[in-house]
């Protein structure tokens, strides 16, 4: 049964898998491939999760959802301070501008989705800047 569930994802999962092709579409960068690599893990991981949380979110989409994952992904990345070649500075040889450039996008079409409200995709990308500052 599980083998079954591998091999025929439920609509959910392939919607969330089809977003992602189109933003690996839009962000053709090792950044988004890092950042894929850690969404697909997680609906591999636990695809029955995610079909709940989607039931669960009040009408948010796996399209929603897997751009609100690419901006969390990559700001955690640009938080983590291993992008940066000294305190406040991405590095220019990386995916650090790249993982910003994506970041800067993923909120700005969420804006589009109207998942969320142009002042909080204004905080999120001030505070990322903020903490970008305050790490490295």
């Amino acid at each position: 049964m599980n083998f079954l569930k591998k091999a025929f994802p439920s609509k959910e999962v392939k919607a969330a898998l089809g977003a992602l092709d189109e933003a690996a579409n839009r962000f053709q960068t090792e950044a988004f491939r890092i950042v894929r690599n850690v969404i697909e893990r997680s609906l591999q991981a636990n695809p029955n999760a995610f079909v709940h949380l989607i039931h669960e979110s009040g009408g948010r989409t796996p399209r929603e959802w897997v751009y609100s994952q690419i901006g969390n992904i990559a700001g955690e990345l640009l938080e983590s301070g291993q992008y940066h070649i000294y305190r406040g500075v991405l590095n220019p040889i990386g995916p650090g501008n790249d993982l910003l450039k994506m970041f800067d996008a993923t909120y700005d079409e969420l804006l589009q989705m109207k998942a969320v409200d142009p002042a909080y995709a204004n905080r999120q990308k001030e505070a990322l800047r903020k903490n970008i500052q305050d790490v490295g």
